[in-house]
């Protein structure tokens, strides 16, 4: 609506723990905001979580780990190619995947009491998505460090290295997002759109 997208996480019950289908979900969404024209995409989610990242409890037959590798790299790559401003709205735990998104956003924005981290190492899995892009977004020897440790992040600490954009109070999230998408709103969009 008035050129907003929205793709929310809906399974609160799971902490948003992000499983195969919901994975397909997210990248027609990412895809139909793109085609849609959107000036702006806001990526939420309900519950105290943003995301666990990717189920790691899940296994979908025949689906083999490459497979589950490009699909993060297609989804992280649709998010990339949306020429709007993506805003993504952070709450609780945003690991792993849920990280990558906030680095692969225009802008994210976290609450005081988010906490980041890509601890895919945690579960027994080397975290090479995450150590082919991260660099680009962060210095490599905070990525390898945060990679190899698996260690949880304040969203203060996010902020300070670059995860995260902006940290607001818990009740300020949506509120901060509507300021942010009015004072774009009113800049040229094809220069938005040019720097993008």
């Amino acid at each position: 609506a008035d050129q907003i997208a929205r793709i929310t996480f809906d399974s609160p019950s799971t902490s948003n723990a992000i499983t195969y289908a919901m994975m397909l979900q997210y990248i027609d969404a990412l895809e139909s905001a793109r085609k849609d024209d959107a000036r702006f995409l806001i990526i939420d989610a309900e519950g105290a979580d943003f995301t666990l990242g990717r189920d790691q409890k899940e296994k979908v037959p025949g689906l083999a780990r490459e497979d589950s590798l490009r699909l993060i790299l297609r989804a992280n790559a649709a998010l990339r190619a949306f020429e709007g401003v993506s805003i993504a709205l952070i709450q609780g735990q945003a690991l792993g995947f849920g990280s990558g998104i906030a680095l692969h956003s225009t802008i994210s924005i976290a609450t005081q009491s988010a906490t980041f981290g890509f601890d895919e190492i945690n579960h027994g899995l080397a975290p090479l998505v995450i150590v082919a892009y991260a660099p680009y977004f962060l210095a490599p020897r905070v990525v390898q460090e945060l990679v190899i440790t698996g260690r949880k992040l304040s969203a203060a600490e996010a902020r300070e290295i670059g995860i995260a954009s902006r940290v607001v109070s818990d009740d300020a999230l949506q509120a901060t997002a509507d300021a942010v998408i009015a004072d774009i709103g009113e800049r040229l969009p094809s220069a938005v759109r040019l720097v993008r």
